[in-house]
């Protein structure tokens, strides 16, 4: 039984401190839409206790949140 792993970059697992430096947010952003918010930031998931994100999620949730263009 061969194991393949991802290495993609939509794979890619981040901390909260990788997923907020890669939203260009403060931390505490996504602290606070975990818990007054919920639901309105992206989907993360706990390992260990922490906190993760994946990179697809967050890449899915900024364009659910794009403005809509001029005309639209």
């Amino acid at each position: 039984m061969s194991t393949t792993v991802d290495t993609s970059h939509e794979s890619m697992i981040l901390t909260i401190d990788e997923a907020a430096a890669y939203l260009a947010i403060p931390k505490a952003t996504l602290y606070t839409w975990r818990t007054r918010r919920v639901g309105f930031g992206p989907r993360a998931v706990k390992m260990g206790g922490c906190l993760r994100y994946r990179r697809a999620d967050l890449d899915a949730w900024i364009v659910e949140h794009l403005e809509p263009e001029e005309g639209e």
